[in-house]
């Protein structure tokens, strides 16, 4: 049954159920909240987070400058192999594919055919050897060198 109360008539006997109800509860407490961190422990973590994400940041932070610089190259390269692939197809020779002004395929394609318009279909190439018409000294004295030697 219940207990027949009891008055507190002293301050060590207050002190010491004082004492007793304080320490029941901080038992509870600690059961409650057994496994969490403390306030003190996660703002630490969160200082050596934001420590570590401060040094990522610093090392990385040119990483999107180079990702662009690369991405434009590697788009310019891209285009210039565009351009030629097109003027070979086209007709146009080496020498034209620097004067091809556009972005997309249908653009550089368009201007590819307006220059060869313009050009028309004269080759440029350089002959692969020269004309027998025109001989220098030297080759028409050893052409006579070898005719001379034929005839004895």
């Amino acid at each position: 049954m219940a207990e027949e109360f009891k008055p507190i008539e002293t301050q060590e006997e207050l002190d010491k159920i004082i004492t007793t109800r304080l320490k029941r509860e901080r038992e509870t407490t600690e059961k409650r909240f057994e496994g969490w961190i403390s306030p003190e422990d996660h703002q630490k973590g969160l200082d050596e987070l934001n420590k570590a994400f401060s040094e990522y940041k610093e090392t990385h932070k040119n990483d999107e400058e180079t990702i662009a610089d690369l991405t434009a190259k590697n788009k310019a390269y891209e285009t210039a192999s565009l351009k030629s692939r097109i003027a070979h197809e086209v007709g146009l020779s080496f020498e034209w594919i620097d004067r091809i002004k556009g972005e997309d395929e249908k653009s550089i394609r368009e201007d590819a055919e307006s220059i060869k318009k313009l050009v028309g279909s004269g080759s440029s190439l350089l002959p692969l050897r020269r004309s027998e018409n025109h001989e220098d000294d030297k080759d028409a004295g050893l052409k006579s060198l070898l005719s001379s030697i034929k005839t004895d």
